[in-house]
Formats: C-alpha cells, sequence, structure tokens
C-alpha cells in the first residue's frame, strides 16, 4: 500500500503526493518544500491552506483559532458556542469554540446534539 501525504502545488491546489515519489524535503522559512523528480509541494502552514487539505474529510473552521472535524463532534452547545466530542460531555471535556459568525453554520450539523449545558 502506497503512503500519502497531502501537499499543495505550486498554486496552492491541494494534491495526495505518494511518499515514494518524494526525492528530498528542503526546510525553508515558510515551511517544508517536498521535492519529486519534476514537481515542488510545499507543506500547509496557514489554516485556509489546511482547511482546503481537510474540507472533504469533515473539517471546518469554526473560529480563528481551529478546525474541527464535524464527523467526530457530538454536542454543540449554543450558550457557550462551543463543540464537544462526546455527550454527554463533562466539565473537563475536549471543546471548541465557535465563532458569532460562524454560528449560522450549526443549522447544518443535524446529528448533532445541541443542549444550552452538560447533562
Amino acid at each position: 500500500m502506497e503512503q500519502q501525504i497531502l501537499l499543495l502545488d505550486r498554486k496552492g491546489n491541494p494534491c495526495a503526493v505518494n511518499v515514494e515519489n518524494l526525492v528530498a524535503i528542503r526546510p525553508t522559512a515558510r515551511g517544508p518544500e517536498f521535492y519529486t523528480k519534476d514537481e515542488v509541494y510545499f507543506y500547509p502552514t496557514r489554516m485556509d491552506e489546511l482547511h482546503l487539505l481537510l474540507k472533504n474529510a469533515g473539517f471546518e473552521r469554526l473560529d480563528r483559532t481551529n478546525l474541527v472535524n464535524l464527523n467526530r463532534v457530538k454536542a454543540f452547545d449554543p450558550k457557550d458556542r462551543k463543540v464537544y466530542f462526546e455527550y454527554p460531555w463533562r466539565q473537563d471535556s475536549l471543546s471548541f469554540t465557535v465563532s458569532e459568525a460562524n454560528l449560522k453554520k450549526s443549522n447544518t450539523w443535524p446529528r448533532i446534539m445541541r443542549s444550552s449545558r452538560a447533562p
């Protein structure tokens, strides 16, 4: 089975590159460059680049500081504007914030439990 890595091409388009085709990796100030015999690819270093690579896997930007895999979210607390990965959640449960601007996205999460407090 071929191992692949998700990278960006010169135009910023997402690409799945076979690791076996890599001939070298060079560190740069903007992040590593991945070389095949004929092409150079770039590792995403910004949130918008990571979102481009991961959105087909279910990741959405819910706040400036996060990308969240909505396939793994189990609960949403609209009062605190947080998503949780378990339901019921506890005070120490892993959570990520949803910005005010992204609250409208919560309407597209029909299978996620909504509650204003942990049960």
